[in-house]
Order: structure tokens, then sequence, then C-alpha cells
């Protein structure tokens, strides 16, 4: 279990190192330890919905397709994650920054 009492969790570059089964026992810890209201911020190397870019994206899932279970995932795959574990108002915020290009969010209704 995570620790309650916090209105924002912050997975930054977490959730590539995952499976898909995993990631979605994640969503349902933040999803448990969040108040109502509460949101949650996953920034991360976004891969297209076609998986074959932006090119720091792609190279990074592979890389972790060789060294890990996981993978990096589209901003679609998070959105359906958060839906399925309760999550509303998904939203996906575009940026430039080292390690990531960009962060999708949501809240607890």
């Amino acid at each position: 279990e995570l620790p309650a009492g916090h209105d924002v969790v912050l997975l930054s570059m977490i959730m590539h190192d995952w499976t898909p089964e995993q990631d979605l026992a994640i969503l349902r810890k933040c999803f448990a330890a969040l108040p109502s209201g509460g949101r949650i911020v996953i920034s991360e190397l976004l891969v297209n919905d076609e998986k074959t870019g932006p090119p720091a994206a792609a190279l990074m899932s592979l890389n972790m397709l060789v060294e890990t279970v996981g993978r990096n995932y589209t901003a679609a795959e998070y959105e359906h994650w958060l839906h399925a574990t309760g999550f509303v108002d998904v939203q996906t915020v575009a940026f430039e920054a080292p390690g990531a290009n960009g962060a999708v969010i949501a809240h607890k209704p």
C-alpha cells in the first residue's frame, strides 16, 4: 500500500519498467491512496500510437524490451489503464525535457 494523506501521486519515469499488468496494480494502489479529488501525474517518454516514434521514445522502448519486462507506452494506453482503475478526466500534456516528453494527468472522482 502507498501512504495516504496526499493530494497528488507523481510517477516519473516509473511505468516503463513494468508490464501492463504490473502497471495496473501500481495504478490501483495510487487510486486507493488518493482522496476524492486527488490527482495522478504520469511523466514518461511517450511513444506514438504506432509505437514507431518519436525516436528517443522508440529507442528507449527497445532498450526496455531488452533489459526489463517493460517498454514505453502510448498516452492512449495510459488513458485506458487510468479509466480501468477509476480515474477520470484524463489529459495528456506534451513537453520536451531530458528523459520525458509528456505527462498523463487524471483525477479521482
